[in-house]
């Protein structure tokens, strides 16, 4: 749907991206799938205005979650046949400034933006994904690189700050 509405690719990111890479699976402890999209927009106010649209999209059948901000939003999960819910899909925002990744929240342009594209395939579950050219780097910068050894939620270390570059697409305080 991205690529048919939007002209994006999504790409697997954080969580998904190291159950994907590290173990072809999800992790067991992981409760959405973690996706995002490079935006084609060159200034933050075209990289707002492109996250509005697809927010706006999502929003009108009524998909997104509450707790949402400019930088990423849940897509509301499915209910499955058997009447369970399927995991939600967290969307976050990244764009290209000066041939640097930014990705909120946490990659502040340590990347270039040739570790991210053109994008290779990773299978998660047998299903190939999109993933980053260099996975292994971006998860040595989201997570540490220690990312190849399997952590509880309550051992991880969230390297987030709150990134000049990426003010406008904080929540509001």
């Amino acid at each position: 749907m991205f690529q048919v509405e939007f002209g994006l690719q999504l790409f697997l990111t954080w969580g998904t991206l190291l159950g994907a890479i590290r173990e072809g699976d999800l992790i067991p402890h992981d409760f959405d799938i973690d996706v995002a999209y490079v935006s084609r927009a060159r200034s933050a106010a075209g990289v707002t205005r492109e996250r509005k649209r697809i927010f706006d999209h999502f929003a009108g059948f009524d998909r997104i979650m509450p707790g949402h901000s400019p930088g990423r939003f849940m897509l509301r999960a499915v209910r499955s046949p058997s009447g369970r819910f399927d995991h939600g899909i967290e969307v976050f925002t990244g764009f290209v400034t000066g041939a640097r990744f930014f990705g909120y929240p946490t990659l502040p342009g340590t990347l270039p933006s040739r570790a991210i594209r053109p994008f290779r395939q990773a299978t998660l579950r047998g299903v190939p994904f999109a993933v980053p050219r260099q996975a292994e780097r971006m998860l040595e910068q989201c997570i540490g690189a220690d990312w190849r050894i399997p952590r509880l939620p309550k051992d991880h270390t969230d390297p987030a700050g709150r990134y000049a570059c990426f003010v406008f697409l904080y929540p509001p305080r």
